[in-house]
């Protein structure tokens, strides 16, 4: 394959997924805002999952939300953003990723922008479902995050993959 050809799969990869995640996740959220938000929390699966509307001004777990704004901005908006530029550019001018690599990577980007779009327009993430049982379970969390967290385990299961395999 040349690297001209692997240029171009590897962007009609990245534009896919920014495609396809990002409005997966946008219209999610304008669904949660239209349909949930106010709304009790519904249960499902005996209560181990629940749709509920939920605004996150930080990050994980609401980190950073009190900060000063001139730090949450740089924390939440602008350091992201050029750290997801940097992958996206990464994904595209490097030719030793491969194309499996490309595809995790352009998944932490989609859900990057997805949670940076909700930030630059609202002040806030939009967040709407929770896994648990009590006490025990994931932050409130949205699609966006799920395709990041996609990415990143794929990722990190390649690496692992890599390492174990220069081990033998």
């Amino acid at each position: 394959m040349t690297d001209k050809h692997l240029l171009k799969i590897k962007a009609v990869i990245l534009s896919l997924s920014l495609l396809i995640w990002i409005a997966l996740d946008q219209i999610t959220k304008i669904w949660a805002i239209e349909s949930i938000k106010g709304m009790p929390a519904s249960y499902y699966l005996g209560g181990l999952v629940q749709i509920v509307y939920a605004e996150n001004r930080g990050a994980w777990g609401g980190l950073g939300d009190s900060w000063p704004e001139f730090l949450r901005m740089s924390f939440l908006i602008y350091i992201p953003m050029i750290f997801l530029i940097g992958i996206a550019v990464y994904v595209l001018a490097n030719k030793k990723v491969k194309l499996y690599e490309a595809t995790y990577l352009s998944f932490i980007v989609a859900g990057g922008i997805g949670n940076l779009i909700d930030r630059i327009r609202f002040d806030y993430v939009v967040d709407f479902m929770y896994i648990g049982y009590k006490s025990l379970g994931t932050n409130i969390f949205n699609i966006a995050d799920v395709v990041i967290m996609i990415g990143f385990f794929g990722i990190f299961g390649l690496n692992i993959k890599e390492w174990k395999a220069s081990k033998l």
